[in-house]
């Protein structure tokens, strides 16, 4: 080898960041069809708790886990939603939430 080295956080930020804007143009809208302006709120808000809830129970190898309690959480409050819509939406929280701890760690140093 030649010492030459590639840092693969830039793409993978880059390949979370096309994600996310797909998420947001076709995702969130077929979700917003089939519910309400109100319900949409008290379901996004639902899921971003249970994201933030599920970092806070299990540990990071608990992936799993953690979104199988929101879908949970979701279902115990009366949401049947496509899997796919949820799935998206959880997914576009859980990088809303890595990039919310990544801005306090950069704070912090």
């Amino acid at each position: 080898m030649n010492g030459f080295t590639i840092d693969l956080t830039q793409i993978i930020l880059g390949i979370i960041t096309v994600i996310g804007g797909i998420i947001a143009r076709y995702v969130i809208p077929l979700i917003k069809e089939k519910l309400n302006e109100r319900q949409y709120d008290v379901f996004n808000g639902l899921v971003r708790v249970g994201v933030f809830a599920a970092e806070q129970i299990f540990t990071s190898g608990q992936w799993k886990e953690k979104k199988q309690y929101v879908v949970d959480l979701l279902k115990e409050s009366g949401y049947e939603v496509d899997s796919t819509a949820v799935d998206a939406l959880i997914e576009a929280t859980v990088k809303e939430l890595r990039i919310e701890m990544e801005k306090g760690k950069a704070a912090e140093g």
